[in-house]
């Protein structure tokens, strides 16, 4: 097995733990060499910090092509940022845009740290609760992507909770809270002008996303896309 330059080599035994963890334990691949590649970006992850899925790197590059071709789209907030794979991979593709991101998780803002250092990236980060910074925050972002938790509870189970922190997966009773309260109070953080909002979403969420969006009358900026797995997954609002 090797990660890049970096070659990890395994006696049997190791070998076999691995196979344990992976198949059996059902370990993110990303947990047990403790980084991946993230959009052509090195991540590393701390335990328990939320494992980039390859599905998310799906909307990121739909974003970053929009990025690239418009010269409007510069200020950019990864919100809900866990490891900062989204934004950081963003920033490190494109050099134009000024980043921000958001998280609460002390492991997870670690890990923003030392991948912002990692990959030589000057970025501010906001140590805070997601619904006191959309509801409060003056500041006005150009770009703004969101992968909330969006698990219902009753489809966590011990398997995903074991190696991943909880929160990540389901931080409320209501599955949809984090869109509901987004589209309550995006307005206040967004150049209304001109802008480009990213969201990843539960596989069967799609028709209550687009109930939101068609509430803030922001249908004919919106694009669907679907995952890996023929799932609607993404959906990209954007304003030009």
């Amino acid at each position: 097995i090797s990660f890049r330059n970096n070659e990890i080599d395994f006696a049997y035994n190791d070998y076999a733990s691995l196979l344990k963890e992976y198949y059996l334990d059902k370990k993110p691949l990303g947990h047990i060499i403790k980084q991946v590649v993230f959009n052509n970006t090195p991540i590393k992850l701390l335990p328990m910090v939320h494992c980039p899925r390859n599905e998310t790197e799906l909307l990121v590059t739909n974003i970053q092509n929009i990025i690239k071709n418009d010269n409007k789209l510069t200020k950019v907030i990864d919100l809900c940022a866990g490891s900062g794979c989204i934004g950081i991979s963003l920033k490190n593709n494109i050099n134009k845009i000024s980043l921000s991101l958001l998280e609460i998780d002390d492991n997870s803002i670690e890990s923003i740290m030392n991948n912002l250092i990692l990959n030589k990236i000057q970025a501010n980060i906001y140590q805070e609760d997601y619904f006191d910074f959309i509801k409060s925050s003056n500041e006005k972002f150009d770009v703004i992507v969101i992968n909330p938790p969006y698990v219902a509870k009753k489809e966590l189970d011990s398997t995903m909770t074991k190696y991943e922190n909880a929160i990540s997966f389901n931080n409320s009773e209501d599955e949809m809270l984090f869109y509901i309260e987004f589209f309550n109070h995006y307005q206040r953080i967004i150049n209304f002008d001109h802008f480009l909002i990213g969201l990843e979403f539960g596989y069967d969420q799609k028709d209550k996303i687009n109930d939101l969006i068609k509430e803030n009358n922001l249908s004919k900026y919106a694009t669907f896309y679907k995952d890996y797995s023929n799932h609607d997954r993404f959906v990209i609002i954007y304003k030009n």
